[in-house]
């Protein structure tokens, strides 16, 4: 595997493009006192490595129909998390599932396109097809401060499927 070690100049680069990820490479050697094709370098390396990517993001709160819920997850044994995991993440609406520690394992963001109906068909179609799941409570996103959001690829009701 290839070291994910960045240096200053890829921090900041990666900061400026969270901050603007349309800012033209002229721009950002400017700030950072380096030449365009040293970002361009720097840029495609860091998308390489898999350690940086560039996309479009959503303000939830100004797309009608369109709802994040945080689902806790309790699994009936630790080592299934990463399997959890692994299925919860082949679920179109599934924008990131994570292992942490407390009272749940695992917490999963889920974008919501068609409702808080969709909710229900959610848990009844999808979460039960998974095993080991012993507990899950869903919690609406009401506010947030960091509002924008990556949607998940091919996420069900966003943009209709090609014929």
């Amino acid at each position: 595997m290839e070291d994910k070690e960045i240096d200053m100049i890829d921090r900041q680069l990666i900061k400026l493009l969270s901050e603007d990820g349309r800012m033209p490479a002229k721009e950002i050697a400017k700030n950072l006192k380096v030449s365009a094709p040293t970002i361009h370098t720097r840029l495609n390396s860091l998308i390489k490595r898999g350690i940086l990517k560039v996309a479009g993001m959503v303000d939830t709160f100004k797309v009608k129909n369109m709802l994040v819920a945080i689902i806790a997850i309790r699994v009936d044994d630790n080592g299934k998390m990463g399997q959890v995991i692994d299925q919860l993440m082949e679920f179109k609406n599934v924008h990131w599932a994570v292992a942490v520690t407390g009272r749940y394992d695992i917490f999963a963001e889920v974008i919501v396109t068609k409702g808080i109906e969709w909710m229900f068909k959610f848990y009844e179609e999808e979460m039960s097809k998974i095993d080991g799941i012993s507990h899950a409570e869903s919690f609406m996103v009401t506010n947030t401060r960091r509002k924008w959001t990556l949607l998940p690829p091919q996420i069900n009701g966003w943009i209709p499927e090609q014929p």
